[in-house]
């Protein structure tokens, strides 16, 4: 069933908290800008991982090659209850994944839908292959408001190579099914259909916008810059189309002032790319079983990782010594989001349009 509307006194508090957050933009910036360490503002954005198992075998990903050691599970429905009642007020969006695939984990709709109730922008990402026509309907109902919907090639033999375990035929129809159900239902989450530009894909991604740029349905089709995970994996990072790139002088990393990361069972990370938790960062549950995020986020860990990337001693951290992710972006007065890269323009191409077809 879809979800019931939100009434006057909610919509009323999401637009405070929308104003609020925009508010606090500057407040943030400064605090990066001038290398503060610690009283550091809530951050944008928060990515929630709502499981770290997949179905799949990915050869860009460390999940998929079996690369991640940490335990495997899903989150509790108590935890993301609470970091959600503490956060929404706070950041702009949430991811509800990030190691694993989000379809798996058996309350996502109930996660989705939860966000909705609490005023916070809620994100997944998919590999579709799980995107059943029941579970696109459940996710649309919950009042998702962005998806991500994934697809390494344009030919079945690529994407097959990429997207190990995957079936590119199926892949193709739940994905077309997702958006035809979204555009007719009239239902306002964001579709954005993306490729990774990777050495196996990157002949195909001009094909790959032309395919869907003028789907009814598809909001952004997406050239994605090429991840090596901070370089941790000689076989992925041999994936990268670009080779070496001229990187601009190191700044510390934004992720570390404006994106908390939280796994399933609980543990902050000071981003994906500490795919198994190399950097101690603690745990948002505390010992009597209350969630608190702020206080770790503002925490003696978090203030010493900041420091350490403050002085430039990125030596001392991994994955940050091997990482050049961290060039992606830099935040502006009112601006902050990654996937850009600075300075070198050359650098991450990427290709946005619009569903309606016009660059």
């Amino acid at each position: 069933m879809p979800t019931r509307p939100l009434t006057f006194q909610e919509k009323l508090r999401n637009k405070t908290r929308y104003y609020r957050r925009w508010a606090m933009g500057p407040m943030k910036w400064l605090a990066y800008e001038t290398g503060q360490t610690k009283h550091v503002p809530p951050p944008d954005r928060m990515y929630i991982e709502s499981t770290n198992i997949c179905n799949l075998g990915c050869i860009m990903c460390p999940t998929g090659r079996k690369e991640i050691t940490r335990a495997h599970g899903y989150m509790k429905w108590d935890v993301f209850k609470q970091i959600v009642d503490e956060m929404a007020p706070h950041v702009k969006a949430t991811t509800l994944h990030i190691w694993g695939e989000p379809l798996l984990h058996k309350r996502i709709y109930d996660m989705v839908a939860y966000c909705r109730e609490k005023g916070l922008r809620a994100e997944i990402s998919t590999n579709a292959t799980l995107l059943t026509e029941d579970r696109a309907r459940n996710l649309l109902d919950a009042g998702l408001n962005v998806i991500y919907l994934c697809q390494d090639g344009i030919r079945p033999e690529t994407y097959e190579n990429v997207r190990v375990n995957a079936d590119y035929e199926r892949t193709n129809e739940n994905i077309r099914r997702f958006v035809e159900m979204k555009h007719a239902g009239g239902y306002e989450t964001f579709v954005n259909l993306q490729i990774i530009e990777m050495e196996h894909t990157k002949h195909e991604t001009e094909a790959f916008v032309e395919y869907w740029r003028d789907v009814p349905g598809v909001d952004l089709v997406h050239v994605k810059p090429f991840d090596s995970w901070g370089g941790q994996i000689e076989e992925i990072s041999a994936l990268n189309p670009n080779g070496n790139r001229r990187l601009p002088e190191r700044f510390p990393c934004p992720n570390l002032w404006y994106h908390v990361h939280i796994y399933w069972d609980g543990s902050i990370a000071m981003c994906d790319r500490d795919f198994n938790l190399d950097f101690d960062l603690g745990n948002v549950i505390d010992p009597d079983g209350v969630v608190r995020v702020m206080k770790n986020w503002n925490g003696p860990k978090m203030q010493e990782l900041r420091r350490l990337h403050i002085e430039g001693k990125y030596d001392q951290v991994t994955p940050c010594n091997t990482c050049t992710e961290w060039a992606w972006w830099r935040p502006r007065l009112f601006e902050s989001y990654g996937n850009r890269p600075v300075e070198d323009e050359s650098a991450g191409k990427t290709v946005r349009v619009n569903g309606n077809g016009k660059s």
